[in-house]
């Protein structure tokens, strides 16, 4: 996987899309943004092999993509659990996007929810680093820490190869 990609379509002819990285051990960053023709041949490839995350104004054209709110839910399940068996200092798991304004306003929507995903992968990669150090944790999960929490499935959420060019 090659991160994941936030987008929404404020506009019939214009296209906004935020890039976040996905990487164990490293903190998860917004990687790069852009705003772009609705009809740019650019875009299937700037979405591929990324988890697609969609604002309600894009998903009429780009499906309904993976849910921020259920990887926040996804972060919680696998914390009690862990929180149950053995003592760890959870980080505070974001429920819930706070507004971001972009410089573009147009882009601010996909800012505000590619801002929630980098933080709740920020806190999933610390919670991951306790779990792979702790013996009793090991067994659930494996020993190496992983990118993303059990349940938010990206492979459900992958764009098509070719997404449609017209709005």
């Amino acid at each position: 996987m090659r991160g994941i990609v936030v987008i929404d379509q404020p506009v019939e002819d214009r296209v906004v899309g935020w890039q976040v990285n996905v990487g164990v051990g490293r903190p998860s960053a917004m990687a790069g943004a852009w705003v772009l023709p609705a009809d740019d041949p650019r875009i299937p490839k700037l979405l591929d092999g990324r988890v697609l995350v969609t604002t309600e104004r894009a998903a009429h054209r780009f499906g309904r993509g993976a849910a921020v709110h259920h990887l926040a839910m996804a972060i919680l399940a696998e914390t009690s659990w862990m929180t149950a068996v053995a003592p760890l200092n959870t980080p505070r798991i974001p429920t819930r996007p706070r507004a971001r304004a972009a410089a573009d306003p147009r882009a601010s929507a996909a800012l505000t929810l590619a801002t929630w995903v980098a933080e709740l992968l920020g806190a999933w990669d610390r919670i991951e680093q306790q779990r792979v150090a702790e013996p009793l944790l090991v067994a659930r999960g494996g020993a190496t820490a992983r990118p993303l929490p059990p349940g938010w499935a990206p492979a459900e959420s992958a764009p098509p190869t070719e997404a449609p060019l017209a709005a």
